[in-house]
């Protein structure tokens, strides 16, 4: 049988991935976290980044249903107190 050497298992462990795992103080383990959580990650940063910046530069659109009025002299409080 050949046996794998020391080269071999250096390049077979170094193309595997990653992984990050988080223990709690009593060796609970709380989360991984993996490559596709970072890529899911980056995505949403990108995607929040291009919505900001077309909101950002959208035109703010003034469109009023009724006409303004001019200022008159003879206008009266709607809960006018005599």
């Amino acid at each position: 049988m050949n046996k794998p050497t020391a080269m071999n298992r250096l390049q077979h462990t170094t193309q595997e991935g990653w992984a990050i795992h988080i223990y709690s103080c009593d060796r609970r383990l709380l989360c991984t976290l993996e490559p596709s959580h970072g890529w899911a990650f980056m995505a949403g940063l990108a995607l929040g980044l291009v919505v900001a910046v077309i909101g950002y530069n959208l035109p703010e659109s003034s469109t009023t249903t009724e006409p303004t009025r001019p200022y008159s002299e003879h206008l009266t409080a709607p809960l006018q107190i005599d």
